[in-house]
């Protein structure tokens, strides 16, 4: 029984990722957003990483500044994003690849 639904679901998620894959390249513009979202979330939480050490910022405020920095760069070279969850997933994701080198910047502690 385990194996038939391990083998649905392999299935399923085969047929997601290339319909996800395809739909990718056939929009040069959704293709060209999902290139630049990973480089411009990692730097917009070493920059928000970066305000902290001047100023106390809680981790919600520091998200939400790396969240409106990529919109803004996605915005300026002429992308609109409507699913902003994308780009909160992106900045979790590169949070969490660089707690290493965020570890460079002490923060300023809540006075």
């Amino acid at each position: 029984m385990n194996d038939a639904v391990l083998t649905l679901l392999l299935t399923v998620i085969t047929a997601v990722i290339a319909y996800v894959g395809n739909v990718i390249a056939k929009n040069d513009k959704a293709r060209t957003v999902f290139n630049v979202l990973e480089p411009l979330a990692r730097d917009a939480v070493i920059a928000s990483q970066k305000l902290g050490v001047t100023e106390y910022l809680s981790g919600a405020v520091k998200k939400n500044h790396a969240v409106q920095s990529v919109i803004k760069a996605l915005s300026d070279a002429g992308f609109s994003i409507k699913d902003k969850q994308a780009i909160e997933n992106a900045i979790e994701k590169a949070y969490a690849e660089q707690k290493e080198l965020l570890a460079q910047y002490p923060q300023k502690e809540k006075e």
